[in-house]
């Protein structure tokens, strides 16, 4: 089915400047997820990479924190995507799996570094979080009674958390 020019639009409008998924911004102007990859793929042969209008969008619209936030969720995206894929192929060997994982792995140990550098509040805040997933395995393992109730102290720690990490 033929789809309006004005709804190849919303499709880039959503993954450039709303920054959806590519899969989001095709739900959104109810189309499939086929005809937004095909959309996208046919605007770069033209000239019109969406992948660099959205880091150049990102850049644009902020500094060098939201910069790295953006690239740093633009990473987490692609990074789950690619899990997905490895997980779901039935045609790729172990070992082509293996080595994919440890790309990947590659990949995200070196874009975390990265981002901590740029962004040490979501360093500071994976400490935190860390630390409270250290407590609460501890309390697991000698004070289970304790348990219930940190864990309910846990939602007032996650507000707290934002509270004190958003700068």
């Amino acid at each position: 089915m033929a789809h309006d020019v004005e709804v190849q639009k919303a499709v880039r409008q959503a993954y450039v400047f709303d920054r959806l998924s590519l899969e989001m911004a095709a739900e959104r102007a109810g189309v499939s997820f086929g005809t937004a990859r095909r959309w996208k793929a046919n605007a770069e042969k033209n000239g019109d990479n969406w992948e660099k209008a959205r880091d150049v969008q990102a850049m644009a619209s902020g500094g060098i924190e939201n910069i790295a936030q953006g690239l740093l969720a633009g990473f987490l995206i692609k990074y789950r995507t690619l899990m997905t894929e490895l997980e779901e192929n039935t045609e790729m060997t172990t070992e082509a799996k293996v080595e994919a994982l440890s790309a990947l792995a590659d990949s995200f140990a070196k874009m975390t570094a990265s981002s901590k550098k740029i962004l040490p509040s979501v360093s500071e805040q994976a400490t935190a979080i860390r630390t409270v997933e250290i407590i609460a395995t501890k309390l697991k393992q000698r004070s289970p009674a304790l348990l219930a109730e940190f864990m309910a102290m846990t939602t007032e720690l996650e507000a707290e958390f934002d509270k004190a990490f958003k700068k």
